[in-house]
C-alpha cells in the first residue's frame, strides 16, 4: 500500500506527532511530506506535484487540511484528514463542508461533535503515551517548583501570568523555556530572561537544548507543569508530563479540559480569570500527582487497544464499530463475548 503523509512542520521537530507515521509505516510504503499554514502558500505545491505525478493508495493529512483543499479541485479521494484543535477551532462550518468526501480522525471530542453535526465522517480518538515509571516526588509545599514552555508570549498563558498563578498556587520556583513558536517573539523574553525573580517567584530560564535528555531533566524535575497554550491540538507535552506524575496546570479549553479532570489528575482554569485557583494541602497535591500518573496508565492500555479502530478506519476496510468514541474497543469486546456465549449455549 503507497501512503503519503502530509504533516506540520512543526511536529517534524518535535516528533510529537511521530506515533501516527509509525502507525501507517505498519500498513505500507509512506512518503512523508511537512508543510506549515505560516509558510507561502506556494511552498505546498511540492504536495500539488506529488499527487499530479504519484499516484497513492492513501492521502493523510495532520494539521494540514488547507493542503488536501488544495488538492479537492484535482479530484482528491481517500483522503483522511487528522485536524488538531488548536488549527481547527476558528474554521467556519462551509470550510469543513468542502471535505465531505473524505475522512476524519480527530483527537478531540470536541471537534469530532462539531464535524459530525456537520455530516463529516468522523472517528474520535485518544491517545495516551506510555507512562515513565513511577517516580516518588516530593511533595512538600517549600519546595514546590514548576516548569513553563513560553511559547506564544502575547498570549495567556504567558511567563508572566503563570509566575502569578505560581505566586497564587504557593509555588516558590518557576522555570520557563524561552523559546516561542515564532522566533521574532524572543525579544519579549528579554525582558525578564536577565532577572532571577519574576512576578515574586524565583525564576530560572533556557533556550533550545543541544541534548534532549538535559530537556527532559529541566521539564520534568517540577512537582507542577503549566501547559503552554490556550488551546492544544493532543496537548502531547502535557501528556507527557502527566505520565511522569506531574501536576499539569492548564487552561479549561479543549483539548486540555478532555484530558484532565480539575482537581482529579491536574488542575483547570478559567483563562478569563487565570488566578481564580485552589488552594492546594501536600495530601491533595500527593493525590493530583498519582491521579495523572494513574490516568496515563489507564490511557495508554485503552489506546493500545483502540489503535486496532484507528487501522481500521483509516484503511477504510468496512469493518463495523459499535460507535465512534475512545472506548469502542471495550463496548466491541462485551458485543464479542456476549454473541460468543450465545453461539457456545446454541452449540449444546
Amino acid at each position: 500500500m503507497k501512503i503519503c503523509f502530509v504533516g506540520h512542520t512543526f511536529h517534524e521537530r518535535t516528533g510529537s506527532t511521530r506515533f501516527i507515521q509509525s502507525l501507517l509505516a505498519e500498513l505500507g510504503t509512506v512518503t512523508v511530506l511537512h508543510s506549515s499554514p505560516d509558510d507561502p502558500r506556494l511552498s505546498d505545491d511540492t504536495a500539488v506535484e506529488t499527487y499530479l505525478k504519484e499516484d497513492f493508495d492513501l492521502w493523510v493529512f495532520l494539521q494540514t487540511e488547507y493542503v488536501a483543499a488544495r488538492l479537492l479541485p484535482l479530484g482528491l479521494r481517500n483522503a483522511v484528514i487528522i485536524p488538531m484543535y488548536d488549527g481547527a477551532w476558528s474554521h467556519s462550518d462551509d470550510y469543513w463542508r468542502q471535505f465531505i468526501n473524505c475522512r476524519f480522525a480527530t483527537f478531540s471530542r470536541t471537534l469530532h461533535s462539531h464535524l459530525q453535526r456537520l455530516d463529516q465522517r468522523s472517528a474520535s480518538f485518544e491517545y495516551w503515551p506510555e507512562p515513565a515509571a513511577p517516580v516518588a516526588r516530593n511533595t512538600a509545599p517549600e519546595t514546590w517548583s514548576a516548569f513553563f514552555w513560553e511559547r506564544k508570549p502575547q498570549d495567556v498563558p504567558s511567563a508572566r501570568t503563570v509566575a502569578k498563578q505560581c505566586r497564587t498556587l504557593k509555588i516558590g520556583s518557576l522555570h520557563v523555556h524561552a523559546v516561542p513558536d515564532f522566533p521574532h517573539e524572543a525579544a519579549s523574553a528579554h525582558s525578564y530572561r536577565r532577572r532571577d525573580t519574576l512576578e515574586g517567584v524565583a525564576l530560572t530560564t533556557s533556550d533550545w537544548f543541544d541534548d534532549k535528555a538535559e530537556f527532559a531533566a529541566v521539564s520534568g524535575a517540577p512537582l507542577f507543569h503549566f501547559a503552554p497554550r490556550l488551546r492544544e491540538g493532543i496537548g502531547m507535552m502535557t501528556l507527557e508530563a502527566m505520565a511522569r506524575g506531574q501536576i499539569v496546570v492548564a487552561p479549561d479549553r479543549p483539548t486540555a479540559n478532555e484530558y484532565i479532570g480539575h482537581r482529579s489528575s491536574g488542575i483547570l482554569y478559567d483563562p478569563e480569570r487565570p488566578l481564580a485557583l485552589p488552594e492546594l494541602s501536600q495530601g491533595e497535591a500527593e493525590d493530583i500527582s498519582a491521579a495523572a500518573w494513574s490516568r496515563v496508565e489507564f490511557g495508554h492500555r485503552a489506546w493500545t487497544q483502540d489503535r486496532e479502530r484507528l487501522i481500521s478506519f483509516l484503511l477504510d476496510d468496512g469493518r463495523r464499530w459499535p460507535n465512534t468514541d475512545s472506548s469502542a474497543h471495550f463496548g466491541l469486546k462485551i458485543r464479542q463475548a456476549a454473541r460468543s456465549r450465545k453461539l457456545s449455549s446454541l452449540a449444546k
